[in-house]
């Protein structure tokens, strides 16, 4: 079972880097978004709005979604293996196909790239606001940059580390739990805190590990591809936590350390400081070449863990071959 999950995964990898899933509509990505957004609106109204009945809802909604997605998913990858290891194999790699989505960088980060080199910020407006989910009308070229890096560090560990490190943990299974999660906690997180706090709380859990290793691999590719090596392992260290989320900012650090950019700039509410909100040093103005590097540390990180992944679950399975 170990080598089967390991070519699952290898041909899951490749498959995400040949097509993506980002576009399709019908994508599970997409199914596990609406249904989190049908479920959502009605545990959240059926429950009274104190704290404990809120916290009960979105736990609720949490253990629905895993149950919903889960439950078949293990049930058909049992019953294809035991028709033919071919068809278990095929099964478990659309699951890790379905889990790791690195390609989104590549299909929306070359959009804005391109629309910037053309002269067409509303067309670079409106990709980066499909990548983010964020309101970006009116947004200059600098912030447009600013947001792109931001995003793609983001997806560094969101959409590439971290399913393959569920993957390696628990084969295409693995990635599907770790997917229920992360897409559950996308679509409660403009929720109040009470309601989002099970799909959050367990987004961070799982995110906690593969955050930190994605950073630190998107340092080490960075002295591979010439970039500002030491900086980025300053503002990591510095700003690794000033997201006040602890995972997003990890790899967003990296990112602007290594090029030499101000990412996330301080912020003031009502003319009031709101500190741990900065990250990065302004050592230079963004430009649209911080995109392309932004990618290309992404692309990188992303199969230096993937090849560190297979190697250990390659050796392991030797080992008790």
């Amino acid at each position: 079972m170990i080598l089967n999950s390991l070519a699952a995964l290898v041909l899951g990898y490749v498959m995400d880097m040949m097509f993506g899933d980002m576009i399709s509509k019908y994508s599970l990505t997409a199914l596990i978004d609406k249904a989190a957004l049908f479920f959502k609106d009605r545990l959240k109204d059926r429950y009274v709005s104190s704290h404990e009945g809120q916290t009960l809802a979105g736990s609720l909604l949490l253990a629905l979604m895993v149950i919903i997605f889960i439950a078949p998913a293990v049930l058909l990858l049992v019953l294809a293996y035991k028709i033919h290891m071919i068809a278990g194999i095929t099964v478990e790699t659309l699951y890790c196909f379905a889990a790791i989505n690195e390609k989104k960088v590549s299909y929306y980060g070359a959009g804005i790239l391109k629309a910037l080199r053309k002269g067409k910020p509303l067309a670079a407006r409106r990709k980066l606001g499909a990548l983010t989910d964020e309101n970006t009308k009116g947004l200059p070229e600098e912030e447009i940059v600013k947001l792109s890096v931001k995003a793609i560090a983001e997806n560094t560990f969101e959409n590439g580390i971290a399913p393959l490190a569920f993957i390696f943990i628990g084969g295409g299974i693995g990635g599907l739990v770790y997917l229920a999660v992360n897409r559950t906690a996308r679509a409660v997180k403009h929720e109040d805190v009470y309601f989002s706090l099970a799909a959050r709380g367990m987004n961070d859990v799982f995110g906690y590990f593969p955050a930190r290793l994605a950073a630190f691999l998107s340092i080490k590719d960075a002295r591979l591809l010439a970039l500002d090596f030491n900086n980025a392992q300053k503002i990591w260290k510095r700003d690794g936590r000033n997201l006040g989320q602890i995972n997003a900012s990890q790899t967003v650090a990296a990112f602007a350390g290594a090029l030499d950019i101000e990412v996330v700039g301080d912020i003031y509410a009502d003319e009031e400081f709101i500190p741990n909100h900065h990250i990065g040093d302004a050592k230079k103005a963004p430009d649209q070449s911080d995109i392309f590097y932004a990618q290309q540390m992404s692309y990188g990180a992303v199969f230096i863990g993937a090849v560190i992944f297979m190697a250990i679950r390659l050796a392991i399975g030797l080992i008790f071959l």
